[in-house]
């Protein structure tokens, strides 16, 4: 648990309860107030460069507060009063500016809440005040979904936010259009079907329903389009989706890794509320840690005739766990325990090692992706975990374009020695002979495991050229028979805390998208198809894995398993 910054603000107090367990709170809710006690702890250290400036959070609140809510019994016509939660997230937002240019931290505010949440209005209030009054000229604010129409819900919420208060007076509201003369500021809806998107230049873009959206093309125009804004913000709102492979789902992911410490974007904020994949769906306790609003926003009663329905219909409980509850329902979840894989991390070097025996296994990639070759190292007495050893080696020439599409720090890896290049825009797969060879003088290795596709070649060639015995090279290839029980040892390794890289960011990463595909007797392997990102490391961690289950010495002998086929 990282040191706690004592309460000075609204968002620090709310950040406080939440980790102190006096309000519910799923995982990744917690975490987003855990990274910011950690944050306050560090402010304004040359490694962190950025400050709470509580000014500027309480002068949104204030902005705010002066506006009306317009409809409902309840609220309609009294004055907008922020909750807690809008408080810690809003205040995050406004509030983290860097101490020397005084610029806001946050471009991307990545808010994914229940319904009922008041998600609209919100965003309607930011787009108000980021358009208008936030001290750019010529500002340029755009709401935007997948459809024209869907993107108005939150410019109508604008819009009945100005003609309910005092901002008529700055504001001239038209169908499509709010403007301010004064400082040459819009706001607009715009929708992926919208005709022409040219000329944009927006420092602020609501995005609404996130979820809904099966393409990136009208997030890529717009976010380009920031270029020449000093401080340009995304705020984007939804629920859960259905497809982890959606630019929903990419957002989700990245702010989990965020969260999970597993990739460090100091840029981005991420806020999820939900609840937990093993809560009861049916308990008030849940419905009270899945929806922050809950007693307010959130109508007791309308939940509870929700989950009466949803007990008896299958498709009525996937929408309520989606929709109420916050729960991707047809996502994968990922195959590895991330908190019993960071719990096993230590530090050691390769020369610890030295002359150990240790399995290896190469997966060697189409020619753009990764390829990797790992050796497994199993526990000893007095080291419970298993050790890997990696070489993962991707195209040198391509390296900047995939690291923007697999949103990784490629770059960041190859200068730190966790990734290597191999010249040209495509993999050479010749690089692994040498490394297998030269490993072979420091390391006691029993076999060398390969998938079979693309591999003949290589394997040829380590037997032919550089001296390696038949019986050691073993081709593996991804089958249920032959991937099953190794990839049960990997997960129940990484649960106990019992993996260990050496604190690799790379293969940390690669983890963290690791899925598993099943078979209707409980099988499973890994699945590059559904799985977000490059698990090449980890699939020859299982090929690895699957040797030292099966073939534990070259002194015994395999001819009993005709499931691996040796090379001769």
């Amino acid at each position: 648990m990282p040191p706690r910054a004592k309460p000075k603000h609204a968002v620090d107090r709310y950040a406080a309860q939440i980790v102190d367990g006096r309000l519910p709170a799923g995982k990744y809710h917690r975490l987003a107030c855990v990274r910011h006690q950690r944050d306050r702890a560090r402010e304004g250290t040359r490694a962190f460069p950025y400050v709470v400036d509580a000014e500027r959070a309480d002068r949104f609140y204030r902005f705010a507060e002066r506006l009306k809510h317009y409809k409902g019994t309840l609220w309609a016509g009294t004055f907008i009063e922020l909750t807690p939660v809008q408080k810690f997230r809003l205040g995050s937002l406004f509030g983290w500016v860097h101490r020397e240019t005084d610029l806001r931290r946050f471009r991307t505010a990545y808010n994914e809440l229940p319904r009922k949440q008041g998600k609209s209005l919100e965003a309607a209030i930011v787009a108000l005040y980021v358009t208008f009054f936030d001290g750019e000229p010529g500002g340029e604010g755009y709401t935007i979904a997948t459809k024209r129409d869907q993107a108005k819900i939150v410019f109508r919420d604008a819009l009945q936010l100005v003609q309910s208060s005092s901002l008529r007076r700055w504001l001239r509201p038209l169908v499509n259009n709010l403007s301010r003369a004064d400082n040459a500021s819009k706001l607009e809806p715009l929708g992926a079907d919208y005709d022409s998107t040219d000329g944009l230049n927006p420092n602020l873009i609501i995005t609404d329903e996130l979820h809904a959206m099966k393409d990136r093309g009208l997030l890529d125009v717009v976010e380009t389009a920031t270029g020449a804004r000093s401080e340009p913000v995304h705020f984007q709102i939804t629920t859960a989706g259905t497809d982890l492979l959606s630019p929903c789902g990419d957002q989700h992911d990245y702010a989990c890794k965020i969260l999970d410490r597993i990739v460090d974007d100091e840029t981005f904020f991420a806020f999820i509320a939900h609840a937990d994949v093993d809560d009861d769906p049916f308990s008030v306790d849940t419905w009270k840690k899945a929806n922050p609003h809950y007693g307010g926003s959130v109508d007791p009663a309308d939940l509870h005739a929700l989950a009466t329905k949803a007990r008896h219909m299958p498709t009525a409980l996937r929408a309520f766990k989606q929709k109420r509850l916050n729960l991707w329902v047809h996502g994968d979840s990922p195959a590895l325990s991330i908190e019993g894989y960071q719990r096993g991390q230590s530090t050691w070097s390769p020369d610890d090692l030295l002359h150990e025996p240790c399995w290896a296994a190469v997966d060697l990639s189409n020619k753009l992706d990764l390829s990797a070759l790992v050796l497994v190292f199993p526990p000893t007495i007095g080291r419970a975990a298993w050790r890997f050893l990696r070489w993962v080696w991707t195209p040198e020439e391509t390296l900047l374009g995939r690291a923007h599409r697999d949103r990784a720090p490629y770059d960041v890896w190859v200068k730190q020695g966790h990734l290597l290049t191999t010249p040209g825009p495509t993999i050479d797969h010749h690089v692994v002979r040498p490394v297998l060879v030269s490993l072979r003088e420091r390391y006691d290795i029993q076999r060398v495991g390969f998938d079979p596709w693309h591999a003949h070649d290589t394997i040829r060639a380590l037997i032919d050229e550089d001296g390696f015995n038949a019986e050691q090279v073993v081709e593996v290839p991804q089958t249920f028979a032959h991937m099953s029980s190794a990839s049960k040892l990997l997960e129940a390794a990484a649960a106990e805390g019992h993996i260990d890289v050496g604190g690799c960011p790379l293969m940390r990463w690669s983890a963290s998208k690791l899925v598993w595909q099943t078979d209707n007797k409980e099988n499973k392997m890994p699945t590059k198809r559904r799985s977000r990102g490059r698990i090449d490391p980890w699939v020859a961690a299982i090929i690895a894995l699957s040797l030292a289950e099966r073939l534990p010495s070259t002194d015994d002998t395999i001819a009993d398993d005709p499931e691996l086929m040796v090379v001769g």
